[in-house]
Order: C-alpha cells, then structure tokens, then sequence
C-alpha cells in the first residue's frame, strides 16, 4: 500500500505476516528455478551424451544406462544448488520475483 503525495509516493510497510508470506514466496520460487535449472542442465547432458559414441571398454547395457542416468541427475542437481551455477536460476528468479 502506499499514500501518494503531490511529488511523492510513500510505502507503508505491512504486517509481519505478510511479510514471512512473502519470504516464503520468495524461498519457493528460488528452489523452484533452482530446479528448472536442474531438469535444463540434465537435459542437455543427455543431449551431450547422445552424441557421444558407445563406450569400447564396457558394453552398453541397462545398468550403465541407469548409472549415468543417475550420475548425471546427481551432477546437474549439485550444479544448479551451488553458488556458481550457470545463472539461469538467478536470471528466472530475478524475472518472477517482480510477479510475488
């Protein structure tokens, strides 16, 4: 809310509820962008990967699907957790905070 003046426009702050509701606001939507950049990052390991040719030391096999498959959720997740993640996650974060 705020009172507008001739020249000015003075912010009223609001009640402590509203405020811890916005902060959580805000807490989900930055793990939400740090997950879209999660599924983004994984999918284009896996796009990186499909290019790659099969491995001549061990067979292609279900198992090793699997493992890398579960290798990379764990590298993309840890990526996009950390502090120097590639900056998708501030970007969204900094776009869809306005919208709170």
């Amino acid at each position: 809310m705020q009172i507008n003046s001739l020249h000015h426009s003075i912010p009223i702050s609001g009640t402590s509820g509203e405020k811890a509701e916005t902060l959580q606001k805000e807490k989900d939507l930055e793990k939400a962008c740090q997950g879209f950049e999660a599924i983004w990052l994984n999918s284009i390991m896996k796009s990186m990967r499909d290019t790659l040719p099969g491995d001549s030391l061990f067979p292609d096999s279900n198992a090793s699907d699997i493992y890398e498959s579960l290798h990379d959720q764990y590298l993309t997740d840890n990526l996009s957790e950390g502090k120097e993640s590639i900056g998708l996650k501030e970007f969204l974060y900094n776009q869809l905070k306005e919208e709170i």
